[in-house]
């Protein structure tokens, strides 16, 4: 009896030593030099360049010339001091004083050659017309092209484009490179210029970033405010809202009911200071399949517009904001101030829910119900529109349900067609089988020109913008597209846009219906100035693969709330357990990911790519 007991006794000290048997003693950090985020999957991967799923080896590790600011689509110098077009086809970028490598050795233009040639050899990227890359001192790096280049899809590189040491990686297989974990004997190669290390990871638990206190950053932005960053594994929004609650997690990009969450958590704050709290980001847009009779015309689009009501959707359906009707979201602000966005929708826009000057175009189309039925005709038959969506979406079907009868209300009768994403949803939108849907792939990007190319722009079915599902056309669109593209100098890209917003609103390609949102939240218990409307420095995406998009800025930005210290383990399953005095809370919960938070990991292409469920 005695050894049964004394082995129980071993049995539970060993587990509670070694959490839950997986062979890794809790890591105990100081809680006020720690911020705990999480991901819907476990950290397994470090590569900086592909498959990494662990926040900040993109950004704080490995840093680029630039860093995005998503939230205001800016560039941000970051290695660079400046990048300048010097002529029409060179690009030239100067570093700045003091950029160092983590083991000490300085950081050249001989790096910044390296790591873009490096990135086409394992074939992650192709700089189009790129044709030299020249040193000319260690500061100084130039990228000559054969032509003029896009300059939109340029810009994209100085951000997505990792600098990293030419005299670790120069004699590594570039092809074996992009299925490396570096992690275990491979972790040896992570020896970026950034902010952070990669500490510690733990299979099916957490990752760990420790503070580089010797950063070059810090004579130029500040140091650091948090010595750790520490990635939980949390798979379901109700384990990270209960974590939120009990002030384990500081901050995440999770669905939870953020009012309820604040009743209890008062420190608990996201974007906005009010309703929906979230950050209303981009629009979501109705797809007509501009291929497809009555569809093929203006005027019948501009009536379905016209007929629907954003403040109903957004009242009675998803948690948004209302979008104006440019594909263009809150986050191009600066850029729809510049185009005078107000003032062509004043001049060429239309009225939502405005049913009596819908009914009154169709009419004008000869679109009438004939046999009073209460749905018009298109050539003797009854005008019936197939709305395509994926059976998980439930965002998008209760839109769509309201979308269906706003119609009704036009004698436009719709009915929605579910099924999954990848083989049905998505392989009806790529193939143009279908007459209704709703999407935000065209509208997440960092740039109007981006987005406009991704909607607007077609030469074929296998030349043409990638989320123009619609399949739209117009020669002067892509006229305009294409002077776009070339063009560094501002006044001239903001008249091409100008007049590609004003052919947006006569052409109605698609319809903005709701403004989808990124789900965040912040926990200011331990951790303050984190990223707001009023405040929007970084980004409030945290994922991996969003480092450089602003999301390490968000990291770095951050301060101390001075509390008095506290310690957090973390254990096994990402659970935590935060002691202050003699009070314990520990915090757990299972289940699925789902909402539109997932818009993030769709949309970024082509960055990190995820499907939404």
């Amino acid at each position: 009896m005695r050894k049964v007991l004394a082995f129980g006794i071993v049995a539970l000290f060993l587990a509670s030593l070694f959490g839950a048997g997986l062979g890794m003693a809790a890591e105990t950090l100081p809680r006020n030099e720690t911020i705990y985020t999480a991901n819907s999957a476990p950290p397994t991967n470090a590569n900086p360049f592909s498959g990494g799923n662990i926040i900040g080896i993109d950004g704080l590790v490995f840093e680029p010339l630039f860093m995005l600011n998503f939230m205001q689509s800016k560039l941000v110098p970051w290695l660079a001091a400046e990048g300048k077009w010097i002529d029409s086809t060179t690009y030239q970028v100067k570093l700045r004083d003091g950029v160092k490598w983590q083991d000490g050795k300085p950081l050249t233009a001989e790096d910044v050659k390296f790591s873009f040639e490096l990135y086409q050899k394992m074939g992650l990227k192709k700089y189009e017309g790129l044709r030299e890359i020249k040193v000319v001192d260690d500061k100084t790096v130039q990228f000559l092209f054969s032509g003029a280049p896009n300059v939109w899809v340029w810009n994209q590189n100085l951000f997505t484009t990792l600098i990293v040491p030419k005299h670790i990686f120069e004699n590594l297989d570039p092809n074996k490179i992009k299925t490396m974990t570096f992690l275990g004997d491979e972790k040896k190669y992570l020896v970026g210029s950034g902010a952070y290390k990669l500490k510690e990871v733990v299979q099916q638990q957490k990752s760990i970033l420790e503070r580089n206190d010797d950063w070059w950053g810090n004579k130029y932005f500040k140091k650091p405010a948090a010595k750790y960053i520490v990635q939980l594994y949390v798979s379901s929004n109700d384990q990270a809202v209960n974590m939120f609650i009990k002030g384990d997690l500081d901050v995440g990009t999770y669905y939870m009911d953020i009012v309820s969450a604040k009743q209890k958590n008062p420190n608990i704050v996201s974007w906005l200071d009010k309703y929906p709290y979230f950050p209303p980001v981009v629009p979501v847009v109705l797809y007509f399949n501009t291929e497809r009779p009555p569809m093929n015309q203006p005027a019948f689009r501009r009536a379905i517009a016209m007929a629907i009501n954003p403040y109903q959707i957004v009242n009675q359906g998803p948690i948004s904001d209302v979008p104006d009707q440019t594909p263009l979201g809150a986050i191009m602000g600066p850029w729809k101030d510049k185009i005078g966005v107000k003032k062509l929708i004043d001049q060429y826009g239309w009225k939502y829910g405005d049913v009596a000057k819908a009914n009154q175009i169709l009419d004008q189309l000869g679109l009438k119900d004939t046999n009073g039925d209460g749905i018009r005709e298109y050539n003797g038959k009854d005008i019936v529109l197939k709305f395509y969506t994926c059976a998980g979406c439930s965002d998008w079907i209760q839109a769509g349900e309201i979308i269906a009868n706003q119609l009704k209300a036009v004698g436009i009768k719709v009915e929605i067609e579910k099924g999954d994403w990848t083989n049905f949803f998505m392989a009806h939108l790529n193939s143009g089988d279908f007459d209704l849907a709703l999407h935000w792939a065209g509208t997440f990007k960092p740039d109007p020109y981006s987005v406009y190319y991704a909607l607007m722009y077609y030469k074929s079915k296998d030349d043409k913008g990638a989320a123009n599902f619609g399949n739209y056309h117009n020669d002067k669109a892509n006229e305009l597209l294409d002077k776009l593209a070339h063009t560094p100098v501002e006044s001239e890209q903001i008249n091409y846009l100008k007049e590609l917003t004003k052919i947006w609103l006569e052409d109605v390609p698609a319809v903005p219906v709701y403004m989808g949102t990124l789900f965040y939240e912040a926990n200011q218990a331990y951790w303050k100035n984190w990223p707001n409307e009023k405040n929007p420095y970084g980004v409030p995406i945290f994922w991996p693969g969003f480092g450089t998009w602003g999301t390490a800025l968000a990291l770095l930005g951050v301060e101390s709330t001075a509390t008095p210290t506290q310690t957090t383990t973390t254990t096994s399953g990402g659970e935590t357990t935060t002691t202050s005095g003699s009070s314990t809370t520990t915090s757990g919960g299972g289940g699925g990911i789902c909402g539109p938070a997932l818009i993030v990991a769709l949309a970024a292409i082509p960055l990190l790519m995820r499907k939404r469920r």
